[in-house]
C-alpha cells in the first residue's frame, strides 16, 4: 500500500518522525535522568504511531503490540511527562528516587490496566497527568518562564487530541489526533529550547 493513498499512514509517519527528530534535536543538553524521562515519553508516542502505521498498512499482527504500546503511553509515558515537566519548569535535578518511582508507578499502572483489561482507565490516567502538568506549568508562568508557556500550549494540544472526534475540523478524527500530537511534541521541544528564557 502506498503511503499517500492512506492519510492515516502518512499522519502516523509524520508523528513518529517528529517525535524522534524533536528528541534528537532538543534534548542533548538535558541531564541524563531528565533525558531518559523525556525519551520514554516521546518513544512511547513514536512506537505507538509506528505500530499504528503498520496496522493500517495491512500488518494486523501488530495490532496487539499497538494496544500494549498505547497503554504504555497513557500510563508510563504520561507519568514520565509529569516528572520531566517538573524537572524542566522547577529546574530540579532528578535523582534515582524520582526516576525509579516514576518508572515503577507507571509500570504498575500499565500492568494493572492490561492485566485486568481496563484500557479505558488509561485515558483517565493520561487526562490526570495532563492536568497535573498544566498545574506545574502555571507555577512556572508565575515565575515568567517561557518554557512553562510552551508546556501549556503542548498540554492544551495533547488534551484536544483526545477529543479529536468532537472538533469541527473537516478531517478524519484519527488524523486530527495525530497532527495535534505532532504540534504538542513540537511545543515540548520548544519548551526545552527556551528552558532558561524569561517571558518578559
Amino acid at each position: 500500500m502506498q503511503i499517500l493513498s492512506n492519510p492515516h499512514i502518512f499522519s502516523n509517519l509524520v508523528l513518529s518522525f517528529t517525535s524522534l527528530f524533536i528528541f534528537s534535536r532538543y534534548f542533548k543538553s538535558q541531564p541524563a535522568t531528565s533525558k531518559w524521562l523525556w525519551g520514554i515519553f516521546l518513544l512511547c508516542i513514536a512506537l505507538g504511531a509506528m505500530t499504528d502505521l503498520l496496522v493500517y498498512a495491512g500488518f494486523e499482527r501488530f495490532e496487539t503490540a499497538h494496544d500494549f504500546i498505547i497503554a504504555g503511553e497513557m500510563t508510563l509515558g504520561a507519568f514520565c511527562l509529569v516528572s520531566a515537566s517538573w524537572c524542566l519548569i522547577m529546574r530540579y535535578k532528578a535523582g534515582n528516587f524520582l526516576f525509579g518511582s516514576t518508572i515503577g508507578l507507571g509500570l504498575l499502572l500499565f500492568y494493572c490496566i492490561t492485566w485486568f483489561r481496563v484500557e479505558y482507565v488509561g485515558l483517565i490516567i493520561k487526562s490526570f497527568c495532563i492536568l497535573v502538568t498544566l498545574l506545574i506549568s502555571c507555577v512556572g508562568l508565575a515565575s515568567r518562564q517561557k518554557s512553562a508557556l510552551w508546556v501549556v500550549f503542548s498540554m492544551m494540544l495533547l488534551a484536544l487530541s483526545t477529543k479529536s472526534g468532537k472538533l469541527p475540523i473537516p478531517m478524519d478524527p484519527v488524523d486530527i489526533n495525530h497532527y495535534m500530537m505532532v504540534l504538542s511534541v513540537i511545543c515540548v521541544g520548544r519548551a526545552v529550547r527556551d528552558q532558561y528564557k524569561i517571558l518578559f
